[in-house]
C-alpha cells in the first residue's frame, strides 16, 4: 500500500467513540452514561476522568464488547503512550509512557501493576492476559503511582473490574456473546460466554456466575508439521456473591479460573518476508499451558466520614512450556558447526501469591481528606527450566542433550504503608501529597545451574574457534563456581523505600482543569541466566557475577497537563506532557540465551493527546496521539564483542531503548442511528492505528529496525433491547509486519556505513485480518 494512500485514510477515518460513564463506586457496580465521560476509582472514590489531575483512561465493558477488545493487544490499540508487542497469547510486553519490563521472565515483578478486582496479579515476566467477559471496565493509568498502588507501578498501572449481581434487579438477567471469525491465510476463532446474576434476596444478597470458551487456530505454518501450529485455546470462569446486610455493610466474595493451551509463538522465519507467515526452521511445534486460579475477599464499611476496606487475595499461576528456541538455535550454530543446533526451551513453573490490605478512605466536610491503608503480600515461585539440544550430544563433554539445566525458587515478602492526603486551598485549588513505605524482600535460592562453557574462543586474528567432536564444550556448574567464590547459592535483595508522590490540581473554571505531578517508583533486583552470563563474561569471573544478578531500578517522573470540556462537553481536549528519568534501568539481553541486566540511565520525554468531539447526536469521533523521546544517557559493554572488533560499546549513548516508538496515532468514529420506533438501532464503529519505526533491541542493529504497522478496523452492528448482531473486521489493511526481531549479538559487525549490526535470528509478527460475526443476547 502506497504512503499516500495511507497517509489519506489516516486522515479521513475518525477512530473509536467515547467510553461511556459509569457508575463506578465498587468494582462491580452497574455502568451510567453522564456526559459521555466515564467515573473510575483511581483514588478510590467515585470520580469523573476530567476531574483527575492524572493521565487516566477508563474503558466500559459494553465498549469493549463493540470494539471486540479481548485482551490487552487490543485494548493498547486506543490508549496513546500505551504499546504492547506480542509474541503469543499470554505474553504481553507492555510499554506505558516510555517505560517498559526487561521481559526476559527473570525480573522479579514487571514495572507495571496489574489488579483484578483489586488483588494484585502482576508477576515476573511479561503480563498475561485476562478475560473480557463479563468485564464492567478497565482503568489504565499512566505514570508512575507508587502511593496507592504500590512499588510495582514504576510505568503505571492496569485495573481490571468484573460485573457484581444488581442486587436492584430483577431475580435473573444475563447476557450471553458469541463471535466467529476467519483469520486470513489461517484457521477459524470462535469466542462463546455468559452471565447471569440471580437476586436470592432483593437488595441483600446476590450471586452472579459467568464462563467463557475461545478457541483461535491460528496462522503460522510450518511445513513439518502442518498449517496454523500457533493455535490458542482458553476456558474459564468466574463466580461473584454479593451481600448488603446492612445499608453501611458490603461484603463480596469472587473466584475466577482459567485453563490455556497455546501452540508455537507467532515466529517467521528469519529473513522471509512477513507476510509468508511460514516457520520451518522448527522440525515441531511447541507447546505452552498457562492456568490460573484467584479468589478474593472484600469486606467494605461506610461511615459518615470514613470507608474502610479489608481486601483479601490468593492467586495461583501454573505454567508448562515445551517452545523452539530460535535465539539459541541460530546463535548458536556458528560455535557448533559441525552439529544441528535445532534447540527447544523447555520449563514450569508453579507461582503461588497471598494478600491482604487495610484501605481507609475519608469523605470529610472540611478542606482536608485522606486515602491511608497497610498491605501485606506473601509470594513464592518454583521453576525449572531446560535448554535441550539432541544434535549437540556429540560436541559436549560430558555427553548431553542438556545445553542448560535450571532449578530455582524465589520467595518475595513485602510489607508496606502508605497515606495520601488532598487539601483544598480553595474549592478550585488542591494540593496532593502521600508517600509508600515499602519493604520488599527477595530470597533467591539456586538448587542446580549447570550450563555449557559458553564462553567464546578466537584466535591471534580473531576468528572464532568452534566446538566439535574434536574439541567438544564442556559444563560450568554455577553452583559450584558460586559456593568455590565463596558467595554461595542463596542470594536476598531487599528494597527499602519511601516512594512519594505530590501533585497540585487547578480548576480555571468548571470545564478547565490544569494539573501537576512528581513521583517515584522502584523495582527489586534479582537473579538472571547463568548461560547468557556465561556468554557475556568473555571468560572473566567478575563480568559473569555481574551478569548473573540484578540490582532494583527507580523511576522519577515529572508530569503536567491540561483537561477541558468545551460546548457543553462536546468537545473534550486533554493533553499531557512529561519528563522521565529511568536509573539503573532493567533491560533485556542476548547473548544468545536471553538475561536480565543493568543498563544505563534512560532520560524519557513525551507528550499525549486525547479529544473526543460529538459531532452530532449520532456521531462522536477522537483522535489521538503520542510522542515519546526515549534515550540512553551513556553507552556500555553489555556483549563480550568478538575480539574487540566492534569498539568500546554495544548499546551507545543517545540509543532508544527497546520497542518504544517515538510516534502513535489512533483516530476513529461511533455512529449511532434508531431505526424507526421499534427500538432498534444501528451502530458503526471504525478505528484506525498507526505505530511509528523502532528498534526491537537496546543496540539498535538496523536489522532490528521494525517498520511502520497501520491497523485499520470496522464494524456494524444491529440492536435493541434484547438481540444484537453485527459484521466486524480488523486489520482490515493486512498489514502484517515484524513486531519484534531477535539478533546475534555474538556476531556483531561493522556494516559499511559504520554502523553495528548483527544477524537476525528470531522473528515474530502481528495477526493478519479478520472477519467476523458477532451476536448478543440479554435476558
Amino acid at each position: 500500500m502506497s504512503s499516500h494512500f495511507k497517509i489519506a485514510l489516516l486522515a479521513s477515518v475518525a477512530l473509536a467513540a467515547p467510553v461511556a460513564a459509569q457508575q463506578g463506586g465498587q468494582a462491580g457496580s452497574e455502568p451510567e452514561t453522564v456526559d459521555d465521560v466515564i467515573t473510575v476509582t483511581s483514588r478510590f472514590r467515585e470520580e469523573s476522568v476530567q476531574d483527575i489531575g492524572a493521565s487516566i483512561v477508563g474503558v466500559s465493558g459494553e465498549d469493549m464488547r463493540l470494539h471486540g477488545i479481548q485482551d490487552i493487544e487490543d485494548l493498547a490499540r486506543t490508549i496513546p503512550g500505551v504499546e504492547n508487542v506480542r509474541t503469543r497469547q499470554n505474553s504481553n510486553d507492555i510499554a506505558i509512557r516510555g517505560v517498559r519490563s526487561a521481559g526476559s521472565g527473570y525480573e522479579t515483578s514487571t514495572v507495571f501493576s496489574v489488579f483484578l478486582d483489586d488483588v494484585s496479579v502482576t508477576g515476573s515476566g511479561n503480563i498475561r492476559d485476562f478475560s473480557s467477559a463479563d468485564l464492567n471496565r478497565v482503568e489504565v493509568i499512566r505514570g508512575p503511582q507508587p502511593t496507592l498502588f504500590g512499588e510495582g507501578a514504576v510505568g503505571g498501572v492496569i485495573r481490571y473490574f468484573t460485573n457484581d449481581p444488581d442486587l436492584d434487579g430483577p431475580a435473573i438477567t444475563g447476557q450471553a456473546n458469541g463471535r466467529l471469525e476467519t483469520i486470513t491465510d489461517g484457521g477459524l476463532a470462535y469466542t462463546v460466554d455468559n452471565a447471569t446474576s440471580f437476586i436470592f434476596v432483593p437488595g441483600k444478597l446476590g450471586l452472579r456466575v459467568s464462563g467463557f470458551m475461545r478457541e483461535d487456530d491460528g496462522f503460522i505454518d510450518n511445513p513439518s508439521e502442518g498449517e496454523d501450529v500457533n493455535d490458542f485455546e482458553t476456558v474459564g470462569g468466574r463466580a461473584v456473591l454479593l451481600a448488603r446486610p446492612t445499608v453501611n455493610l458490603e461484603l463480596r466474595l469472587s473466584a475466577f479460573l482459567s485453563r490455556d493451551e497455546l501452540g508455537e509463538s507467532t515466529q517467521v522465519d528469519p529473513g522471509s518476508d512477513p507476510e509468508d507467515l511460514t516457520f520451518a526452521a522448527s522440525p515441531l511445534s511447541g507447546s505452552y499451558t498457562d492456568d490460573f486460579d484467584l479468589y478474593s475477599g472484600r469486606v467494605s464499611y461506610d461511615m459518615d466520614w470514613m470507608q474502610v476496606t479489608s481486601i483479601t487475595g490468593y492467586y495461583e499461576r501454573r505454567t508448562s512450556s515445551s517452545l523452539f528456541s530460535a535465539g539459541n538455535s541460530f546463535g548458536l550454530a556458528p560455535f557448533f558447526p559441525t552439529v544441528d543446533t535445532t534447540s527447544f526451551s523447555t520449563g514450569s513453573g508453579e507461582f503461588e501469591q497471598w494478600s491482604q490490605e487495610f484501605r481507609f478512605v475519608s469523605f470529610l466536610d472540611g478542606p482536608l481528606n485522606f486515602t491511608a491503608g497497610a498491605y501485606y503480600r506473601d509470594r513464592s515461585e518454583t521453576s525449572g527450566q531446560f535448554l535441550t539440544c539432541e544434535g549437540c550430544v556429540t560436541v559436549t563433554t560430558p555427553q548431553s542433550e542438556n545445553l542448560a539445566t535450571r532449578l530455582s525458587e524465589t520467595q518475595t515478602e513485602q510489607y508496606s504503608a502508605f497515606a495520601e492526603f488532598t487539601f483544598e486551598v480553595t474549592p478550585r485549588f488542591r494540593l496532593i501529597g502521600g508517600a509508600r513505605y515499602v519493604n520488599d524482600t527477595v530470597t533467591a535460592t539456586l538448587m542446580q545451574d549447570d550450563v555449557v562453557n559458553l564462553v567464546p574462543q578466537f584466535d591471534g586474528n580473531g576468528n572464532l574457534i568452534p566446538w566439535t567432536e574434536t574439541n567438544p564444550i564442556d559444563f560450568v556448574s554455577t553452583l559450584a563456581v558460586l559456593q568455590g567464590a565463596g558467595v554461595g547459592t542463596v542470594f536476598n535483595f531487599e528494597l527499602e523505600e519511601f516512594l512519594p508522590r505530590v501533585g497540585v490540581e487547578y480548576e480555571l473554571n468548571d470545564d478547565v482543569l490544569l494539573y501537576a505531578n512528581a513521583a517515584r517508583g522502584a523495582r527489586n533486583g534479582g537473579i538472571g541466566n547463568a548461560i547468557a552470563a556465561l556468554g557475556a563474561s568473555g571468560g572473566d569471573q567478575d563480568v559473569f557475577f555481574d551478569n548473573l544478578s540484578f540490582n532494583d531500578d527507580q523511576v522519577l517522573s515529572i508530569d503536567a497537563g491540561v483537561k477541558a470540556s468545551w460546548f457543553g462537553g462536546d468537545l473534550i481536549t486533554n493533553v499531557g506532557v512529561f519528563r522521565t528519568t529511568y536509573e539503573d534501568t532493567q533491560i533485556w539481553v542476548n547473548t544468545p540465551a536471553n538475561n536480565t541486566i543493568n543498563g544505563p540511565d534512560q532520560t524519557i520525554f513525551g507528550m499525549e493527546v486525547e479529544t473526543m468531539l460529538q459531532v452530532s447526536e449520532n456521531l462522536s469521533t477522537f483522535l489521538n496521539l503520542a510522542v515519546v523521546d526515549a534515550e540512553f544517557e551513556t553507552g556500555t559493554v553489555i556483549t563480550a564483542a568478538p575480539g574487540g572488533s566492534v569498539g568500546a560499546f554495544d548499546l551507545q549513548a543517545g540509543n532508544q531503548p527497546a520497542n518504544i516508538p517515538e510516534f502513535t496515532l489512533s483516530t476513529g468514529y461511533t455512529y449511532t442511528r434508531p431505526l424507526g420506533s421499534n427500538g432498534w438501532m444501528f451502530t458503526s464503529t471504525g478505528s484506525f492505528q498507526y505505530i511509528g519505526e523502532r528498534y526491537s533491541d537496546v543496540q539498535n542493529y538496523p536489522s532490528a529496525r521494525l517498520d511502520t504497522l497501520e491497523s485499520l478496523n470496522l464494524s456494524v452492528e444491529l440492536s435493541n433491547d434484547v438481540w444484537s448482531v453485527g459484521l466486524f473486521g480488523t486489520n482490515l489493511l493486512n498489514d502484517i509486519e515484524a513486531v519484534s526481531i531477535g539478533s546475534n549479538p555474538l556476531q556483531q559487525f561493522i556494516t559499511a556505513d559504520g554502523e553495528l549490526d548483527a544477524p537476525v535470528i528470531g522473528t515474530s509478527v502481528n495477526r493478519p485480518r479478520t472477519i467476523g460475526v458477532r451476536a448478543s443476547f440479554r435476558y
